[in-house]
């Protein structure tokens, strides 16, 4: 039978929580694509050699990016949370020829004409709700919500606990920190960043940090 393998990008403490969430597919067999295929976690990548020390039951971390080297069975999981970074780091696995796995955990809420790019992280207890498009190399952690008619662009990241409204739009690389909130309507722009438990009510300008309630620009 044949085997795919995934490695996952990233090892620090993001990375092991994508482990745990993989593990969650892998023990209810929805990682499973066609009946001839099993699937198998074969570690990380990450250019800090010691990044796992003190976590011997994980797997280990099997290269660097720059020494990865693809195959036809070998699937990347990107779990880099950093937007910017995230963008570096996968623009050159894409260069190399990587293949790349979209992880949405099983308790995630999928709702009628949703549609998720490539390599995205949606983790447990997200809500998707309807009519929504979810870009490439989107990472939406744990207990989001993602209200009708909104985009979020690649590379975008959401922390835990954010609420994001109908007919928002994250342009790319937009971040926001836990228990972020835009409401209706709202543009956030190119890597802005909305801090945690701030509420965005009105438009964020590409590359500043806004904070509090109302959300306010800080930096940039």
């Amino acid at each position: 039978m044949k085997t795919n393998k995934l490695v996952i990008l990233g090892a620090g403490g993001f990375g092991r929580e994508v482990y745990a969430w993989l593990l969650d597919l892998i023990s209810q067999g929805t990682l499973r694509s066609t009946n001839t295929a099993e699937w198998i976690i074969s570690g990380f990548i990450d250019d800090s050699g010691d990044a796992l020390n003190g976590f011997s039951d994980l797997p280990p971390i099997l290269s660097t990016v720059e020494n990865f080297v693809p195959a036809d069975d070998i699937y990347v999981v990107c779990a880099i949370a950093n937007p910017r970074v995230k963008k570096i780091l996968t623009d050159k696995l894409k260069v190399k020829g990587a293949n790349f796995y979209t992880l949405l955990h099983p308790t995630v809420i999928v709702g009628p004409r949703v549609k998720i790019g490539e390599g995205s992280v949606i983790c447990p207890f997200t809500v998707l709700s309807t009519d929504l498009v979810v870009g490439d190399f989107v990472t939406i952690n744990s207990s989001c919500t993602i209200g009708h008619d909104t985009l979020v662009s690649d590379f975008c990241t959401l922390s835990g606990h954010c609420d994001v409204t109908g007919g928002v739009k994250l342009l790319e690389g937009a971040f926001l920190g836990s228990h972020a909130v835009v409401v209706p309507k709202v543009v956030v722009g190119e890597y802005a960043v909305v801090g945690a438990g701030s509420v965005a009510i009105r438009k964020v300008a590409p590359g500043v940090t806004v904070f509090g309630v109302p959300a306010k620009r800080i930096s940039g």
